[in-house]
């Protein structure tokens, strides 16, 4: 596939153009099964397209260099979910890491794509207003988060292919998405802060499989402190092949091997015994 499947007239397909005209940082944010794969490599089409050269970080690729045997032994992954130490070490790194992007490719043409799954606290420090050099870039016009919502009925569908794709895999990235029950176990978080933000008394009110509202409210609330898209999924849209097939040009975006060593360092003296897994259980509250 070379040419992107989301429709120039569409809504979303125009807020996708604008983006890669006008942004230079764009922050693809979302449960798991919302269409993020899918946005991703269309953005990177579409850029492509636009004469833009596309640096992409996406969270495997990210974590990957941050996995060594000598740090999985210390902070090992438990039924299919990354130890909370590894997930605060690429948080210590990530807003660094982007700062410095931006400054070694100032060129108009680079533009840097980010998928963030944030359920977790997995790459939340870009949404963080923190105080330092990368807030000003992060919080400027020169940043977009877009934030996929799924209709109730789109959800369905979207999870559906997810369960095929992992049960027979069509390349090693398939093979690492989330199982369906870390994909269930993301929209509970996520349904959980909703009812804790909105004071519900009675969590029975709010669907607990999957609600459209109730997500746009979640990520409108999580993104607050950056300038937002909100793209509405509400029509299938005709791939061929896996979604993480990057059809033109794409250059991966990680941590150096020193910067990996500087973030564990940074890790161990931040958050000595088990505060890392404090932090990561509270990556929503800012």
């Amino acid at each position: 596939m070379t040419n992107s499947v989301i429709p120039a007239d569409s809504k979303v397909g125009q807020q996708l153009r604008d983006a890669v005209g006008q942004r230079k940082i764009l922050l693809v944010v979302g449960l798991p099964s919302t269409g993020k794969s899918l946005l991703f490599q269309q953005l990177s089409i579409l850029a492509h397209e636009a004469g833009r050269k596309v640096h992409a970080m996406q969270w495997d690729d990210a974590r990957s260099v941050f996995e060594t045997e000598a740090w999985l032994s210390r902070y090992p992954e438990v039924d299919s979910i990354t130890h909370p130490g590894i997930r605060k070490a690429i948080g210590l790194w990530v807003r660094r890491g982007v700062l410095d992007w931006r400054t070694a490719h100032s060129a108009p043409e680079d533009l840097l794509i980010v998928e963030l799954p944030v359920v977790g606290g997995r790459f939340i420090e870009l949404l963080q207003p923190l105080e330092d050099e990368a807030e000003t870039l992060l919080a400027s016009d020169e940043t977009l988060a877009l934030v996929p919502v799924p209709t109730n009925a789109m959800r369905e569908v979207i999870t559906g292919i997810r369960a095929q794709t992992f049960r027979n895999p069509r390349n090693e990235l398939e093979a690492r998405e989330a199982p369906i029950h870390i994909v269930e176990a993301d929209w509970a978080e996520a349904r959980k802060l909703y009812i804790s933000w909105n004071n519900i008394s009675d969590p029975s009110t709010v669907n607990p499989v999957y609600e459209e509202a109730v997500c746009q409210s979640v990520f409108e609330h999580i993104c607050r402190f950056r300038p937002l898209n909100v793209l509405t999924i509400d029509r299938e849209y005709p791939t061929t092949g896996s979604t993480y097939e990057r059809p033109t040009p794409t250059q991966s975006f990680t941590a150096t091997a020193d910067e990996v060593k500087e973030a564990y360092a940074r890790l161990q003296d931040l958050y000595p015994g088990n505060e890392a897994a404090k932090a990561a259980d509270n990556w929503a509250e800012y």
